[in-house]
């Protein structure tokens, strides 16, 4: 695991690609492999604990994350002027393999966050996105994927349907997906039968985003593991197969 540290930034730009989505951009030198994440705050005492958000992006003097608002932490996130300081402790979780060939991204809804860096990191990836409304961020995907596919509820920006209905494994040698769990328990059964690697991203809910308090804990073939500490990456056969 990298070393983590504990730093402040300043925001450089928080805008809204989506309803209640919201990719936030920080300025600073700061490193992240691809699928590892950051626990972030902007406030002091309440709420009394960071959000766990993935890094979505990373440029020179910049880091970006991409989030849903959902709760209060969330919504004082969404809040944020350019600026203003956001505390950040990170990088943290174990993130991504190296890919061992030909490589699909899988992400459903918010689980794009998490694959974006991929992306761009390995190169050469095909990138498979499904969105339960409107699609966000597509063109972004399609700068650094060398090939991409969209479904949507409405089949707006792309395909009518699930990203379970566009996607097969065949043909690839690994597949990274996140999103909700019936979609990464689909996306597992189509690859188990097809022989190829699945790795999954889960998203928990998390404390202390160190593994100390142990309350992102999930169930695997091989006893409880911390998603923060363990994860968030693992081969899918450990959370399916438990």
């Amino acid at each position: 695991m990298d070393a983590v540290a504990l730093r402040w930034a300043v925001v450089r730009g928080n805008a809204e690609v989506a309803p209640g989505v919201f990719l936030l951009r920080a300025e600073g030198a700061f490193r992240a492999r691809p699928g590892q994440f950051y626990m972030v705050r902007a406030w002091e005492r309440d709420p009394l604990l960071f959000r766990p958000l993935s890094a979505f992006d990373l440029s020179p003097g910049e880091i970006s994350f991409l989030y849903g608002v959902r709760g209060r932490g969330t919504r004082l996130l969404s809040r944020l002027s350019p600026g203003e300081e956001l505390e950040l402790l990170g990088p943290l979780g174990n993130g991504w393999p190296e890919p061992p060939g030909r490589l699909a991204l899988v992400g459903g809804g918010l689980g794009i966050a998490a694959l974006y860096l991929a992306a761009k990191a390995f190169g050469g990836a095909d990138v498979y996105l499904g969105f339960p409304g409107r699609p966000f961020l597509v063109e972004a995907f399609r700068e650094v994927a060398a090939g991409l596919r969209v479904a949507s509820e409405s089949g707006e920006g792309g395909e009518r349907g699930l990203v379970t209905d566009i996607f097969s494994p065949e043909g690839y040698d690994a597949c990274y997906a996140c999103g909700p769990r019936p979609m990464l328990a689909a996306i597992w059964e189509a690859c188990r039968r097809a022989g190829v690697a699945l790795f999954v991203s889960l998203e928990e809910r998390m404390a202390c985003g160190l593994g100390a308090c142990l309350g992102c804990t999930v169930f695997t073939k091989d006893g409880p593991k911390r998603v923060c500490r363990d994860g968030p990456v693992f081969r899918a056969e450990e959370v399916f197969d438990a």
